[in-house]
Order: C-alpha cells, then sequence, then structure tokens
C-alpha cells in the first residue's frame, strides 16, 4: 500500500519524517541518531496512528517512497555528497522501524530488500568518494591548494560517516559480508592514504590530516571489532548447515577417495596421481564450506 499525502495519519507520518531527515548533516549525525532522538521520532509515529502494526506498515511504506534516498536514486540526481547523511538517517529509520514492528506480539513480519543491500551501497558510496579525491589529487597534478582542503574534508569526513553506519547495516541478512566489509575499508585505506600523502607533500593542512588519522583510526577499530568476527562467523555457520547434506557427502567422497588411495597399487603412479588430484579439488571444495557465501 502506498501512502496517500491526502491523509491525515500518512501525512502527519510523511512530515515527522521529512523535519528529522532534512535535519541531518555530518556535523550533528551522530546526535541526531542518537537513542533519545530516534526514540522521540518513534513516538510521534505510533501517536499518529491507531493500531501498532498498521502505523508501522504506513511509517515504512513512507520511508520506501516519500525520499529519493537510495543510491540510484543519489547517483543518478549529481551532488549525492551532502545528502549521504540523509541517506544514513532513513535507512536508519527504515531498520528501526522494521526492528519494531517485528517485535510487536503480532503476526505480521515486516522485512526491507533495502536495508538488505544497505551495507553494500554504502561500502559502493566510499569508492566513488575515492574516485572522487583520486580525480582531484590528479587534476591539480596532485599538489593540493588550500582551496581543495573543504572539499576533501568534506569526502573524508563522508567515508567515516559511511563506514561507521555501515556497521550498523551488518546482521545476518546483509547481501555485504563483514570479512569483505573489513577487507574493503582496509584496502580503501591504503588508496587514501597514498594519493593524499603525495598530493599534500610538505604541506601544512591540518585538516585533511586530522581527518586522516581519524579515519585510518575507524578502520583499525573496524579490523579489531569483536562483533563483526562474531557475526562473520555465526553467518559461516549458518551457510554450512544450509548446505550440511552436500557437506556430509563431500566427506563421504573424501573418505572414499583415500581409502582407494590406500588401496591403489604403488606401482600404478598414474592411478595414484589421478586419485590425488580428486582427492585435492574435494577439498579444496571442503574449504568453502568455511565461508559465509
Amino acid at each position: 500500500m502506498t501512502p496517500d499525502p491526502s491523509n491525515g495519519p500518512e501525512q502527519d507520518i510523511r512530515r515527522i519524517f521529512e523535519d528529522f531527515i532534512g535535519r541531518a548533516g555530518y556535523s550533528d549525525l551522530d546526535s541526531l541518531l542518537g537513542e533519545e532522538s530516534v526514540s522521540a521520532v518513534e513516538a510521534k509515529v505510533l501517536s499518529a496512528g491507531t493500531v501498532p502494526p498498521e502505523t508501522i506498515r504506513c511509517a515504512l511504506d513512507v520511508l520506501r517512497t516519500g525520499f529519493a534516498l537510495d543510491y540510484d536514486d543519489l547517483v543518478f540526481a549529481g551532488g549525492w555528497v551532502p545528502r549521504l547523511p540523509q541517506m544514513i538517517a532513513r535507512n536508519y529509520l527504515l531498520r528501526h522501524f522494521l526492528v519494531l514492528g517485528n517485535g510487536l506480539d503480532s503476526d505480521t513480519y515486516f522485512h526491507d530488500a533495502t536495508i538488505n543491500s544497505a551495507a553494500d551501497d554504502y561500502t559502493g558510496f566510499i569508492d566513488l568518494i575515492v574516485v572522487k579525491i583520486q580525480t582531484l589529487c590528479e587534476e591539480r597534478h596532485h599538489s593540493l591548494e588550500p582551496e581543495d582542503v573543504p572539499t576533501v574534508a568534506e569526502y573524508l569526513t563522508a567515508i567515516i560517516a559511511l563506514m561507521h553506519y555501515c556497521r550498523d547495516m551488518l546482521d545476518m541478512s546483509s547481501t555485504l559480508r563483514p570479512s569483505l566489509f573489513q577487507r574493503r575499508a582496509n584496502r580503501m585505506r591504503g588508496r587514501v592514504n597514498s594519493v593524499l600523502e603525495m598530493s599534500t607533500f610538505r604541506k601544512d593542512y591540518g585538516e585533511i590530516d586530522r581527518l586522516r588519522g581519524e579515519m585510518c583510526q575507524a578502520v583499525d577499530d573496524l579490523l579489531r571489532d569483536e562483533k563483526m568476527r562474531a557475526l562473520q562467523l555465526a553467518r559461516n555457520e549458518r551457510y554450512k548447515q544450509s548446505k550440511i547434506r552436500l557437506y556430509n557427502y563431500t566427506i563421504r567422497i573424501t573418505e572414499e577417495l583415500n581409502d582407494q588411495l590406500e588401496a591403489c597399487d604403488p606401482y600404478d603412479l598414474t592411478h595414484r596421481s589421478d586419485l590425488r588430484k580428486q582427492l585435492e579439488q574435494v577439498q579444496i571444495f571442503m574449504r568453502s564450506f568455511d565461508k559465509d557465501r
């Protein structure tokens, strides 16, 4: 059901979200998405409707359709870097109301594909911003000028915000694996540091240095995050359990190949080599079960 703007409750909920998301900026994003602020929005939304499940359904529909803040919407519209906080705020609310709705004592189950791919979208934006930084540095022949500092600072601030809130979007249902997010973040840090060190050589750009330090610290925190490791292990185990029949079958094949190899004529080198190759392929396949797919 798509909300009708002329309808009272839907219009009130839309206004609440428009006010909240419209205030999202890099400087106040953390406070805006704090527990107290989000709880206040939740209370306003629930008071705008009557039956909680229907009110939450309406809220989710407004968040899905009332804002052009999906990945494609932003990229094709252009000028998307300043609007990323609004996207983060919308996705944060969308996830909050999904969790809230599924926590109700009712038969209604709420889900949204946008949230499943949100973490992937965030890393996609990070990659695009890294390209913007590299392009700007190349245009300046790897020698940034003082007038470039605000632009680079905004890019670095956006990367830090995307990394931070990407972690909130990672769960058992996200299309992005935690281990892949960590690898992408580490690779991104190397690319950004390399081009900025070259382009600010022997220049005192304190704001860029400060934000680079924050970015590097954020990556270090991510790589050491035990929650990320635990989530990846849980996803690995779920993947293994979902393929348990195939896993057990490969165990039996491995045992049979080992038995054949032991019983093989020691002088039949061709047969033994063939069995070893088959066993190696099965073992390679077995190792794939240790990873989330």
